[in-house]
């Protein structure tokens, strides 16, 4: 039986120019305001050369109408029109334009020309001077010109009208005309603004792109920053940015490998003794060696379990859990009596005094209370495997104003200050308690968690200068 074909690997996506690129808002950006600004400025052009083609028409028309003006005569009959084959030839502007022309005297009215035209006796006009208007003359849009001509005669002088009409294809030819000759020069310029804003803008996006190769490009637990030189200004914070972040994640991949190597450490040699302890009871004979053996070992693995316990602990403090669970008004004092309670035998196994001091009125925070519990549990840990047998540890919650405080205090050896700085270390030991069974985690994990509830975690000294240790974590009260 012949295998099935392998499904044929999918075609490499091509890469979108949306809006959403940096390279398209460039682009547009660009382009956009050049277009609403070239159609704007192209409205106006038109807008001009109707005006400009209606002031040429409208000379040619008064031309024709003075022209016309200049021939009247008169004779023993009256007025004598002859109308000079220039003046009307002189408007032949476009093909299947309609001219017409009317003369009207006072008294008298027409004297030559159409009739179609409108009469405009009447109309009064300064000698030698003329106006333009639209009218609509068997249902054709026309443009007229009247033009006022005086004739002397007689001693006297008789008013004369012109009137000149043209139909509006000339005036629509040569708007478009003057409109375009205006405009293609702005189209072509604009055009090629778009051709060379394209490349521009990729132009542009090089130090971007170089930027983000060389990111793709840097080891992850490399220290060393991305080269900045030669990006533009705009991209300064950028790479200053980003190179802070490879600062951090190169400290957490060293942390995270010195974590590791430490943990496996401190794992190896339990496990180790455990293994011997283990080999030795079952090459025992004797009843009694076996028991020593079998709870020798019982010790080095609870020593095991509380080892690993702690740094799941710390792990989920490191990865900030505490963000991700829910926060609500947590009541100290009941967290700290079930702390108490759950440490109290092996307070007693130590011969211990472990004690929760009476408090007036009940304070509350605002976090989740898995990680108080925890934060409360190392600190009373740490206190209770460091202190002598017949030592007291007492806990107690305050509150000051808007600030609430959890209190563990040991009449212990304590932390001599020059160590107090070291000693939320992972790992770190006193050197005087090198001796004394424990992993180092338990102030880290107290100062990890310290962080997640916004909390401040400080060692002091006892009051009036007694032996003992006093660790004081500060909360925001919450009401």
């Amino acid at each position: 039986m012949s295998a099935a074909p392998a499904p044929a690997a999918p075609p490499p996506r091509r890469r979108r120019w949306t809006a959403r690129s940096l390279r398209s808002q460039l682009y547009i950006g660009l382009l956009a305001p050049l277009l609403v600004l070239g159609l704007a400025n192209s409205w106006l052009n038109y807008r001009s050369a109707i005006d400009m083609a209606q002031a040429l028409i409208d000379e040619r028309l008064a031309g024709s109408a003075r022209m016309i003006g200049e021939d009247i005569d008169t004779d023993e009959n009256g007025l004598r029109v002859e109308i000079p084959p220039a003046a009307l030839e002189n408007l032949q502007i476009a093909p299947g334009d309609r001219v017409y022309y009317r003369v009207d005297a006072r008294p008298g009215g027409l004297i030559a020309g159409s009739p179609v035209l409108p009469a405009l006796h009447g109309h009064h006009l300064p000698d030698e001077s003329w106006r333009g208007f639209d009218t609509v003359i068997d249902g054709a849009p026309m443009r007229v010109v009247v033009f006022a001509q005086p004739v002397h005669a007689n001693g006297g002088t008789i008013p004369v009208w012109i009137q000149i009409a043209s139909t509006v294809q000339a005036r629509t030819l040569l708007t478009r005309d003057i409109w375009w000759r205006a405009v293609w020069p702005q189209a072509l310029m604009l055009l090629a603004v778009a051709l060379l804003g394209r490349l521009w803008a990729r132009r542009a996006l090089v130090p971007v792109l170089r930027i983000g190769a060389a990111v793709r490009g840097h080891a992850p637990d490399s220290p060393e920053p991305i080269d900045g030189a030669g990006a533009p200004s705009e991209l300064g914070p950028l790479v200053v940015a980003i190179n802070d972040y490879i600062g951090r994640i190169a400290h957490y991949v060293a942390e995270h490998n010195r974590f590791i190597s430490n943990a496996a450490h401190q794992l190896k040699t339990p496990i180790t003794v455990l293994n011997t302890q283990v080999s030795v009871g079952l090459r025992s004979a004797e009843p009694r060696h076996k028991q020593d053996a079998l709870e020798a070992s019982h010790a080095t693995l609870q020593h095991c379990i509380r080892l690993i316990h702690q740094l799941l602990t710390l792990s989920a403090a490191d990865h900030r859990v505490g963000e991700r669970l829910a926060a609500e008004p947590t009541e100290l004092g009941a967290i700290a009596q079930e702390v108490l309670v759950e440490l109290a035998e092996l307070a007693d196994t130590r011969r211990i005094d472990l004690g929760l001091a009476p408090q007036a009125a009940a304070v509350r925070v605002s976090g989740a209370p898995v990680l108080l519990r925890a934060m409360l549990e190392n600190l009373v840990d740490n206190a209770l495997r460091y202190c002598p047998a017949g030592s007291a540890v007492t806990v107690s919650v305050e509150r000051a104003g808007a600030v609430a405080a959890l209190v563990v205090e040991d009449n212990g050896p304590g932390i001599p200050p020059a160590e107090r700085g070291h000693v939320f270390e992972r790992f770190y030991r006193c050197a005087a308690t090198q001796h004394e069974e424990g992993s180092g985690l338990g102030l880290a994990i107290v100062r990890e968690i310290a962080l997640v509830l916004g909390a401040r975690v400080e060692l002091l000294d006892r009051d009036a200068g007694a032996p003992g240790l006093r660790v004081r974590v500060s909360f925001p009260a919450a009401d």
